[in-house]
């Protein structure tokens, strides 16, 4: 389907229908269609839906909001002497600020009014889905919800009171939420495709009603691995192979990926691409909280933050749009962050597709958790000195000559740079004179360096204990430590143990 194409067609068909509308006003007149879906990616070629919604919005008429004091908002009551240009209008229908509290003898500071021209406020129950893509969206749309946040606002209070003038601004939304085990209901209903609104034209009610319409298109957008992958062959959907996928296979640990920030701390991806990336297009790269979702990374403070306590000041880094090219990955200096963290990364891809007074807005999450773990090579950059010998800090190798290796010295943490700092895992009798070792593991090294407890009985042979082995049990096995205990006591079971360590 060549979706622009059809757009125009359905415009021109409807628009004679908005008898009232007056051109000079087309620009206070928006429809926003947005497909929002949340994906996190818990492995390489896997992603868990995290939920979504489909939102739309219909706004017409405007009004500038003035700022006045960085510590109150555009709310006030009269007179504000605070504000310079006072307060400009008095709300008296609606819900100005759209919190979902009528704010009915509020008095708020505006400038330059337009109201609605084309779509009548207040008709909630006139407003109607025409026609959509075939799909199973149930039709007719009566459940659709649309919440009414229009506004009368009487203007200009202040600088002309007996001649002020009450501005109505149509403003009405409905969102269709999707739950995380509804990825097949939310693709199943919202396809592309375009979709044709009915709101009432202005001057309309219940007992006359008269309609304007306008068409919404929406486009195919990229999806998590494994993801459609044109499986809407109806829909001209994008090509297999085209499902965003991160492509450092070899982090996964599990269903989050490891990074030694202090070595290689970057991200590859593949799915955004000529096909899935049209103009317009954008996307946002941030490095989050995992529970509270607040930014760490890219550290700018945003200049317009919501609120006066704002939960989460930053904003996302912009990487990729119709200028600064299509990304595919991104890499963080080796300054922001250190081991032992566990984050969450969070890519936005927003669409922004206008056509005529219609916009389809709609937005892919991809997440992944992060675990910023300690390797041994990153160890060697913060531990040595500058132009230390190779053969110095390999890892079998013994910088200061103590008898055990850089790699032991590191795991079990003691300085390989004193020789007085020596490692001592040491076993101990417990029970019936059974034999017992336990080793505190180093913080934060993940899946990247293996704990290997060996036993011998007579100091030549070494066996590495693991589960069901008939001479020792483990008991504990973690991220915080490794135990073993001998089945019998130390007479018939010796206690000759040692400690190898495995870099993965």
């Amino acid at each position: 389907m060549n979706i622009a194409k059809s757009t125009a067609l359905l415009a021109g068909a409807f628009s004679l229908t908005a008898s009232l509308a007056q051109a000079q006003f087309v620009d206070t007149l928006d429809l926003t269609f947005r497909d929002t879906k949340t994906f996190k990616m818990i492995g390489p070629d896997d992603s868990r839906y995290q939920g979504g919604t489909w939102f739309v919005r219909v706004f017409d008429g405007n009004a500038v909001v003035l700022g006045c004091a960085a510590n109150f908002g555009f709310l006030y009551t009269p007179p504000n002497i605070t504000c310079p240009s006072g307060t400009t209008g008095l709300v008296t229908q609606g819900d100005f600020d759209g919190d979902g509290v009528r704010d009915v003898g509020v008095y708020v500071s505006v400038s330059q009014p337009i109201p609605a021209r084309s779509i009548e406020p207040f008709q909630t129950g006139l407003v109607e889905l025409f026609s959509a893509p075939p799909s199973d969206l149930p039709r007719p749309l009566s459940g659709f919800n649309w919440i009414d946040n229009s506004t009368v606002v009487f203007y200009d209070l202040i600088n002309d009171p007996v001649n002020g003038v009450g501005y109505e601004f149509t403003d009405y939304e409905s969102t269709r939420f999707y739950l995380p085990n509804e990825l097949e209901r939310h693709r199943d209903e919202i396809v592309p495709g375009s979709y044709i609104f009915k709101f009432p034209a202005l001057g309309s009610d219940e007992n006359n009603p008269a309609n304007f319409f306008m068409n919404a298109a929406h486009r195919e957008m990229v999806e998590a691995v494994p993801g459609p992958g044109g499986r809407n062959v109806v829909s001209g959907g994008i090509g297999v192979g085209n499902d965003f996928r991160l492509t450092n296979d070899d982090r996964w640990n599990g269903e989050v990926m490891e990074f030694d920030p202090r070595i290689v701390f970057d991200f590859q991806w593949e799915g955004f691409n000529s096909q899935t990336f049209l103009a317009g297009d954008r996307v946002f790269f941030s490095v989050r909280d995992r529970e509270t979702r607040k930014i760490f990374f890219p550290p700018i403070p945003n200049p317009n933050p919501p609120g006066p306590n704002p939960p989460n000041p930053e904003l996302p880094q912009l990487i990729g749009s119709s200028d600064l090219g299509i990304p595919t990955g991104y890499e963080l200096g080796p300054d922001f962050f250190g081991p032992n963290r566990q984050l969450l990364v969070e890519l936005e891809f927003v669409r922004e597709q206008p056509v005529g007074d219609t916009v389809d807005r709609s937005v892919r999450v991809f997440q992944w958790d992060i675990d910023l773990i300690d390797t041994y090579a990153g160890f060697v950059i913060v531990t040595f000195p500058a132009g230390s010998p190779d053969a110095l800090i390999a890892p079998d190798a013994d910088f200061d000559g103590d008898g055990f290796t850089n790699l032991e010295e590191f795991g079990l943490q003691t300085d390989p740079l004193d020789p007085a700092s020596v490692p001592n895992p040491t076993p101990t009798l417990i029970g019936n004179d059974q034999c017992y070792l336990e080793i505190a593991k180093r913080p934060a090294v993940g899946s990247r360096l293996d704990y290997i407890i060996q036993y011998s009985v007579d100091l030549e042979t070494w066996i590495t204990i693991e589960q069901g082995d008939p001479n020792w049990f483990i008991v504990f096995d973690n991220d915080q430590r490794v135990s073993v205990l001998s089945r019998e006591p130390y007479n018939v079971n010796p206690c000759f143990l040692r400690v190898q360590f495995q870099q993965n």
